[in-house]
């Protein structure tokens, strides 16, 4: 009886050694799909900074265009003030002032070059760290 419980026990290693054995194959086999995607999300990352920004070599034309609708009524009226009893202790004349925006918009257009990255940011004559 004990011989079989022990051949049980070997089998269930054997078997547990063959799946990991797989396991670790698998997860080889995938480390090259892994290295490309994380080679392409960073590849995109770059791509979306743009081009570099060099500022003794950019031209701009640019245009801002604000249109706004707006409405501003002023309307005279009296205030009441009242004390803590709820008694009328004080009036005021006031300006009532209501703005009322019914549209805004800005419209940008224009142009902007860049031209050659040249020595102005990193001059040849800085010294280098040895």
């Amino acid at each position: 009886m004990c011989e079989i419980n022990m051949a049980k026990t070997g089998q269930s290693t054997i078997q547990f050694a063959a799946l990991m054995a797989i396991v670790v194959a698998g997860l080889l086999a995938m480390q090259i799909y892994a290295k490309r995607a994380f080679s392409g999300k960073l590849r995109a990352a770059a791509d979306s900074i743009g081009e570099q920004y060099a500022p003794g070599q950019t031209t701009s034309t640019i245009t801002l265009t604000t249109t706004s609708d707006t409405t501003t009524t002023s309307v005279p009226g009296t205030v009441t003030l009242t004390a803590a009893g709820g008694q009328p202790s004080a009036t005021a004349d006031v300006l009532i002032t209501q703005t009322v925006t019914a549209q805004d918009s800005v419209t940008k257009t224009g142009s902007q070059t860049v031209g050659p990255l040249g020595t102005d940011l990193w001059s040849e004559s800085t010294p280098s760290g040895g």
